[in-house]
């Protein structure tokens, strides 16, 4: 089919398809003897496929690098999420911003200018401090189980088939896509589009199954690089901190005094402990 055709059928108008043919993002077959592009099926669901990433909002250069398969499409869309949250978070404040101040019936030649720039270039609105904290811890804790996680079967692992079995079951269970790419005691496959290694992890009654995924350099939380190093100390320091308050409050609520200060210290060092171990080996 020719341009108009390939148009009127993806929606995508033919200017635009010209340009996203110069990106790389498109590359039609050439008709013998006039040189004029020919447009298939395959074409048009791909320009279906383009509009509706860029309907999303999704980079160009993300678009092509999911169409060449340099990145799984599941992937952008959780980048493209992450952006877009934060986008609606800075419109949110922003609406928040013009009701307060229209409440205040404001006057172009009275207006106090400079606090409202002041308010407006904080990088932190004093509303919704802590829950955008947690949700970028969240994204963060997120991003982290995608890149290494673990768990345990039903029973031991000790083929190649009932490790690929183990995994299989791992995925139906959570309802994600599963595909082995490597049989053997040391598999390789994906989940959602993500490529993992996976190995064995012997115990002394059931055995521990640990995934990394090859290319971690590739998940990326989307979160400022400083906001995003303390969440991971907060992620470290938090589950002790946590264990020591829990432990010195029930001792409190049972003894009257602080005779469990030591056991809540112990404690929350082993938490400590077992964090640092987790992030380091």
């Amino acid at each position: 089919m020719n341009i108009k055709q390939a148009s009127e059928q993806s929606g995508v108008s033919a200017p635009n398809i010209r340009f996203y043919e110069k990106e790389g993002l498109l590359t039609p077959a050439r008709r013998q003897g006039n040189d004029y592009r020919d447009y298939t099926a395959g074409d048009v669901r791909t320009l279906k496929l383009i509009r509706m990433l860029r309907m999303l909002d999704v980079p160009l250069p993300t678009i092509k690098a999911v169409l060449c398969g340099e990145q799984p499409l599941q992937q952008a869309l959780q980048a493209q999420q992450t952006v877009l949250e934060q986008q609606a978070a800075q419109l949110a404040a922003a609406m928040q911003f013009c009701a307060d101040l229209a409440r205040q019936q404001p006057q172009a030649d009275t207006l106090d200018v400079d606090a409202c720039l002041t308010r407006m270039e904080s990088p932190t609105p004093q509303q919704g401090f802590f829950s955008g904290w947690l949700q970028d811890y969240c994204t963060l804790a997120r991003v982290q189980h995608q890149k290494h996680f673990f768990f345990i079967p039903q029973g031991s692992i000790n083929t190649p088939q009932e490790f690929t079995a183990a995994l299989q079951t791992y995925a139906e269970e959570r309802g994600m896509q599963f595909a082995l790419t490597k049989k053997g005691m040391y598999p390789e496959f994906s989940l959602d589009g993500i490529p993992y290694k996976a190995y064995r992890n012997p115990g002394k009654y059931r055995d521990e199954i640990c995934c990394d995924t090859v290319h971690p350099e590739q998940l990326d939380t989307g979160l400022p690089s400083r906001r995003e190093k303390l969440l991971r100390i907060a992620r470290i320091v938090l589950p002790p901190v946590c264990v020591f308050a829990a432990i010195m409050a029930a001792g409190w609520a049972v003894t009257g005094g602080t005779d469990w200060l030591w056991l809540a210290a112990l404690a929350s060092g082993g938490v400590l402990l077992g964090r640092c171990f987790e992030k380091w080996l």
